[in-house]
């Protein structure tokens, strides 16, 4: 596949048609000497995945969502509809994201609209089985118009179905655990000498996280107690750098500790279960140039 307009939900892991960020997926440059007949994700290859962003907008998913939380909603969107159109994997495989990775460059907070960008992936590593891809190591650029605006990197893994219900075999599923409707994502939250301890509130009618059944916790709202947590603990206003890496699944059906520390750059947040820690995130804040939209680029309203 060279170019696939008309993404659909299917491709980005959502039943909620409203909730497909990802536009269109196309072929860059092929790595030099490549078979036009060999994998089309390899190592040296470049995609380009048309996002659109829905910026400070009535929107029935993603209304009141920091630009920074969308950017990476759309980055691990565009990441899972690359991996199927470009890199044939079947759509009943279940993703594994070990790490997901995002800093902004330039200040999107002033842009409002649909506007359109660009997410540029360029392989680092690529494994196949097959010919069907298995694993996916990534470097990323985010562009508006010419502006890049952000860098990001993940490490994605494409597991068998089959494999997947036997690492996930005894774990609840969505029907059976019991459907939380948490106010926040950090309950009970107590200060420590260097930072805070909580336990990961999460909400089932949230329609960005939780938009179909799951049978764990997924990395997209970590990352927003992780951003709380930041919040609290730094006071700044925005999250420009968040990195998201993960070695177990945060399950439903028990308990998550969430304990967060500042550090130099930032904030580190760790969610753990059973006395195993599952996942850490680390995000930093820094002053950014704001973003100026360029003319050739305009954002549309919704309607």
């Amino acid at each position: 596949m060279r170019e696939r307009t008309g993404i659909e939900r299917k491709h980005v892991h959502k039943l909620d048609a409203s909730a497909v960020l990802v536009t269109g997926v196309r072929a860059g440059a092929a790595p030099e000497g490549a078979d036009d007949d060999g994998p089309g994700i390899a190592v040296g290859s470049s995609w380009h995945v048309a996002i659109e962003l829905p910026l400070d907008v009535a929107h029935p998913v993603y209304a009141h969502q920091s630009a920074t939380l969308l950017g990476l909603e759309a980055f691990r969107q565009a990441g899972t509809a690359l991996a199927h159109l470009g890199g044939g994997v079947p759509l009943d495989h279940k993703f594994i994201a070990t790490r997901i990775a995002m800093e902004w460059t330039q200040d999107l907070s002033g842009v409002t609209g649909l506007v359109p960008a660009s997410i540029e992936f360029r392989t680092v590593r690529a494994e196949h089985r097959r010919g069907v891809l298995v694993r996916h190591v990534f470097d990323a650029t985010v562009t508006v118009g010419d502006a890049v605006v952000a860098q990001a990197s993940g490490d994605l893994q494409c597991v068998d179905p089959r494999v997947h219900a036997r690492l996930r075999s005894g774990a609840p599923t969505w029907e059976e655990a019991e459907q939380r409707h948490d106010l926040a994502a950090l309950g009970s939250v107590r200060t420590t000498a260097d930072g805070l301890d909580a336990w990961l509130g999460w909400d089932a009618d949230d329609r960005m996280v939780f938009d179909h059944g799951v049978d764990h916790i997924p990395a997209m709202h970590l990352a927003r107690a992780a951003m709380t947590a930041h919040h609290l603990l730094t006071a700044d206003t925005a999250v420009t750098s968040l990195d998201v890496r993960c070695s177990r699944y945060v399950d439903l059906g028990a308990p998550a500790d969430v304990h967060a520390t500042r550090t130099a750059a930032g904030t580190q947040t760790s969610f753990a279960q059973g006395g195993h820690v599952a996942a850490t995130v680390t995000c930093a804040s820094a002053a950014l140039p704001p973003l100026s939209r360029p003319a050739e680029v305009p954002a549309r309203a919704l309607v």
